[in-house]
């Protein structure tokens, strides 16, 4: 039963990933703000299926979507690859550290990655001459996150029982 209900959970949580990776890289010209939710929602769901679900398999899932999302959004390879891999590897060096967190505060410690994430990326960016942030990204980046952090903190504990 358990082998079925593990299965279960990745089906979802890739179809959560593939979904909002497919509207976040679209372009809504009429509602640009819907291409910033999922944006970060993926971010946030990989973030959680990265300390929730660790597996072999990440490392293949983080190197999709991250070359994925660099040619589709950014043009040039390296700046979410280079995050994810830093991400992956903070995550293994402190892994045995985490398992000692109480569930809140590991939701604090993927909401505070889930903004470095997205700062890092940005910062990434503008050393490399690919994109030029502006404080206003910057804030609407951290309001939403704010906003949509707790209800998806809790649909992703719906779906892993």
């Amino acid at each position: 039963m358990e082998i079925s209900k593990f299965f279960k959970s990745n089906l979802i949580f890739n179809s959560l990933l593939l979904i909002s990776f497919s509207i976040s890289v679209n372009n809504f010209n009429s509602f640009p703000n819907i291409n910033i939710i999922f944006y970060i929602f993926f971010h946030l769901s990989l973030i959680y299926f990265l300390f929730y679900h660790y597996n072999y398999s990440i490392y293949f899932i983080f190197l999709t979507y991250g070359i994925l999302l660099d040619i589709f959004l950014l043009n040039e390879i390296g700046t979410h690859l280079l995050t994810y891999i830093i991400l992956i590897l903070t995550y293994i060096l402190t892994k045995k550290n985490l398992f000692q967190l109480s569930s809140n505060q590991i939701s604090l410690t993927i909401f505070f990655t889930l903004l470095f994430v997205l700062l890092f990326e940005l910062l990434i960016s503008y050393y490399l001459d690919i994109f030029q942030p502006n404080l206003s990204i910057v804030i609407k980046f951290i309001i939403i996150s704010a906003i949509i952090f707790i209800p998806s903190i809790f649909l992703f504990n719906r779906i892993d029982r």
